[in-house]
């Protein structure tokens, strides 16, 4: 039987004062233990890891860099035949060789030591910006990609410096000269491109595409017959389950995030960030920390956009 839309239903009676408050107070407190115990996991999973560290400290991942920079100065190849599963590997742009060139003057163990050290720095340095706005979702964010990039650290891998850098110069009008920067060391940062692209934001992508090649265009004059293009096992990759499905996963995370772009949508960053991860055909973990780095863009996008929407100064607004 239809109801008169003039005679309210008693089917559902509204809940009284008491039983309201008693409702609010259970979500209060249901939101305040999730949260909490979300907190607290993130903070025991970083809490391991630098146990770990201090336990298990071998920055191998360095030691690629330190006899990279040898090579060069003794005008042996820089890019020599090597299992792809040693952390001896060295498939970088000359350049980051080259700057290790000063390092050579301290004796291998303590250089490579130093410089994981100095990747911890890089590890704080990227999640800082979160610990600066101080929340449940910021600190917890921080704590897990904290404990990503400080693993990452302990092996003395350059990614902690790559995001960091990506971080601090994300509000920067210089942003893409730096992804090609960081691409340099770690490709995938050029996925930040596909933002650009469907944006229509030309001048970001191919500065960013043109920065890379010149850091990339002295491999051209080096013996690249032995450079190391097997990705191995591919870690945590979806390549190490199955190249077609590695292959057609990334394919569509592409089009997603260019989608995305066109859309002009807030989570087109954050949708790169996770293809970072998704994409490669070698990836660890710390791959997630990119998020960071989306989470400054998103920032930048929507604090542009409240300038835009300011009115100027005199004027009233609308």
């Amino acid at each position: 039987m239809r109801l008169p839309p003039d005679r309210p239903t008693t089917l559902a009676p509204e809940l009284s004062t008491v039983e309201r408050r008693v409702a609010a107070s259970i979500v209060r407190v249901a939101s305040r233990v999730s949260r909490t115990l979300a907190l607290a996991i993130a903070l025991g999973w970083l809490a391991y890891t630098l146990v770990s560290w201090t336990l298990v400290w071998d920055p191998a991942d360095a030691g690629a860099y330190y006899d990279s920079a040898l090579r060069l100065v003794s005008g042996e190849e820089l890019y020599p035949a090597v299992d792809p599963e040693a952390h001896e590997v060295y498939r970088y742009a000359p350049w980051f060789a080259a700057a290790w060139i000063p390092m050579t003057a301290l004796p291998r163990d303590l250089a490579i030591h130093v410089w994981s050290l100095a990747m911890v720095a890089c590890s704080l340095a990227a999640v800082w910006p979160l610990l600066r706005r101080p929340s449940w979702a910021s600190v917890t964010l921080a704590a897990l990609m904290g404990q990503t990039l400080l693993e990452t650290a302990i092996y003395g891998n350059a990614h902690p410096a790559v995001v960091a850098l990506l971080v601090w110069t994300a509000h920067l009008r210089s942003f893409p000269a730096w992804v090609g920067v960081a691409a340099s060391i770690k490709l995938v940062p050029l996925a930040f491109v596909l933002v650009w692209l469907g944006r229509r934001e030309w001048l970001s992508a191919s500065t960013a595409l043109a920065v890379a090649a010149v850091l990339f265009a002295p491999m051209l004059l080096m013996d690249l017959s032995d450079y190391v293009t097997d990705p191995g096992t591919g870690l945590a990759s979806l390549y190490a389950v199955s190249p077609v499905l590695w292959l057609a996963a990334s394919a569509a995370g592409a089009v997603i995030c260019v989608w995305l772009a066109v859309r002009r949508s807030p989570y087109a960053w954050l949708a790169v960030a996770l293809l970072m991860f998704l994409g490669p055909p070698r990836v660890t973990t710390s791959y997630l920390a990119f998020i960071l780095v989306a989470v400054e863009l998103e920032e930048r996008d929507r604090a542009s956009g409240r300038r835009l929407k300011t009115p100027p100064r005199g004027a009233s607004p609308a």
